[in-house]
């Protein structure tokens, strides 16, 4: 599950600020207005029959679970009616999606990444235009050719390939990438990954480093009634179910242009978000070969996946219109364990400082790593150049995910005991309160407070944030303050900017 962006609105007496989140973001106001070897094989979770693009075939779907199952978190009733609620945020840009095929995350559109095989054989980035497309010009290529034999050349920082076993080699051949194991041939086998014990490792490289896979619409050659899988892991850890795709037939014979084609959608349904896609096969016999669109194989469709119906296809007519398989991006710092990866810092050199933490799932539920993105700015926040404001957007998958957040303003005119801070989570102003005191549960962690008798209709009970500490800092030579906050915030809040 993704989550929404959240409007918090900060409000002080001297000044005004504003906290916005996708899941959070803050703003106030200050008079400075400066620009500131291993195999992933899984338990199968979902297996689904698809049909070949270029003879229409019987196809069969079953989605064996959910993708993922939230867990009740302490705020989770203060905030499930507001699902629904408009998303927007205020730094970065709040396009998702090329056209209508629409993302679910709240992170930010990072752009397109094209495999094209066939007339031209390499990959492209092409970055948003701003209007809800990609721009025409690649951003970046990165060239798919031999080196010796039959084997991949790297060539690029876009996409790094590799093999299970590590002592095969990726190949590329006919339009194709496989695995060329020790005892193959030049052939189409090193095309192809085979069963039992083949994978192809796809990795976001160091030209992607700040980018995420949501959803995938990939090209795929499945030999000898193979069933597919793909698996998704962010930082090293597995992300979502792996899914499976089964074809219609045996296709023992050569290749057979889009006839022993298909068009996949990976995750089927939703979104996910990864820098490493895993491709196996999980039948004892069979093959695979990740291809671009050289056979002619259709774009996704209705038939393919719900997601893909109408316009929501991103290859699709009312999109990019190709058959080039297709990665969509979105933008992201990192990823947040809760252990020994779990600090972000962010800002400074003339925008505000903020670091966030991330501390032990509520309840002391299994942490799983979370992509974020963090950012800061001056006089960008609503065209108002004496806003300040920072930006924290994230995928939780569901946990009920619990953060530290520390910020340290830009100095700022300021008098002594200025009054509470307010955030507004769509519902109009509200005092920010301190946290409760840790109520002896498995954790040490404050507990946050109910709304106050004043809070706005229809504002979540209890607070999704709290503070938990403030000061005020008095440069004398200059009479500016720095103000420096901590928030507490736990779960999932929901909210909207507008």
């Amino acid at each position: 599950m993704a989550f929404e962006p959240l409007r918090l609105s900060l409000v002080r007496p001297t000044f005004r600020a504003w906290l916005v989140l996708p899941i959070v973001s803050v703003v106030r106001v200050t008079p400075v207005a400066t620009s500131a070897d291993t195999s992933y094989r899984i338990p199968p979770q979902r297996n689904r029959w698809v049909r070949p693009r270029g003879r229409v075939r019987p196809m069969k779907l079953h989605v064996r679970s959910m993708l993922f199952r939230s867990p009740r978190s302490k705020l989770l009733a203060g905030v499930a009616s507001f699902a629904a609620i408009a998303l927007f945020t205020l730094i970065l840009p709040a396009t998702v999606a090329s056209g209508n095929a629409a993302s679910t995350s709240t992170l930010v559109d990072g752009g397109v990444l094209r495999l094209a095989l066939g007339a031209t054989d390499h990959l492209t980035f092409h970055e948003p235009d701003g209007t809800g497309g990609y721009m025409t010009s690649a951003a970046a290529t990165q060239s798919i050719t031999n080196s010796s034999g039959c084997r991949l050349a790297p060539g690029g920082d876009l996409v790094t390939f590799s093999p299970v076993p590590s002592n095969n080699f990726v190949g590329f051949v006919s339009d194709a990438i496989g695995v060329r194991g020790s005892s193959e041939g030049n052939g189409q086998p090193c095309g192809r990954i085979d069963a039992p014990n083949q994978q192809l490792i796809l990795d976001l490289g160091d030209g992607l480093a700040s980018k995420v896979i949501d959803y995938a619409e990939i090209d795929l050659e499945l030999k000898f009634g193979a069933t597919a899988r793909i698996t998704g892991f962010l930082d090293g850890a597995q992300v979502g179910l792996a899914e499976d795709y089964s074809s219609t037939g045996s296709d023992s014979g050569p290749d057979s242009a889009d006839g022993d084609n298909y068009r996949v959608r990976f995750p089927e349904t939703g979104t996910t978000t990864a820098d490493r896609l895993v491709i196996s096969i999980f039948t004892p016999t069979g093959g695979a070969s990740l291809e671009g669109g050289a056979d002619g194989t259709p774009a996704c469709d209705g038939d393919d996946s719900p997601a893909c119906g109408g316009d929501g296809s991103l290859g699709g007519p009312s999109n990019l219109n190709t058959t080039d398989t297709l990665f969509h991006l979105l933008e992201a710092d990192g990823a947040l364990d809760c252990t020994t990866n779990n600090v972000a810092t962010q800002g400074g050199n003339g925008t505000p400082t903020s670091t966030l933490t991330r501390v032990e799932n509520v309840g002391g539920a299994t942490c799983t790593p979370i992509p974020y993105n963090l950012d800061s700015s001056i006089g960008q926040c609503e065209d108002v150049p004496s806003y300040q404001c920072i930006l924290l957007q994230k995928d939780l998958f569901g946990q009920n995910a619990q953060f530290f957040w520390h910020v340290a303003w830009v100095p700022e005119p300021g008098e002594y005991q200025e009054e509470d801070t307010q955030f507004n989570y769509g519902f109009g102003y509200q005092d920010l309160q301190l946290c409760l005191a840790d109520d002896g549960d498995l954790d040490t962690f404050p507990e946050l407070p109910p709304k106050a008798a004043n809070a706005p209709p229809g504002a979540p009970d209890l607070d999704p944030w709290c503070v938990v500490f403030t000061s005020t800092t008095l440069d004398q030579a200059t009479g500016l303050v720095t103000v420096e906050e901590e928030y507490y915030g736990s779960g999932d809040p929901l909210g909207k900017r507008g």
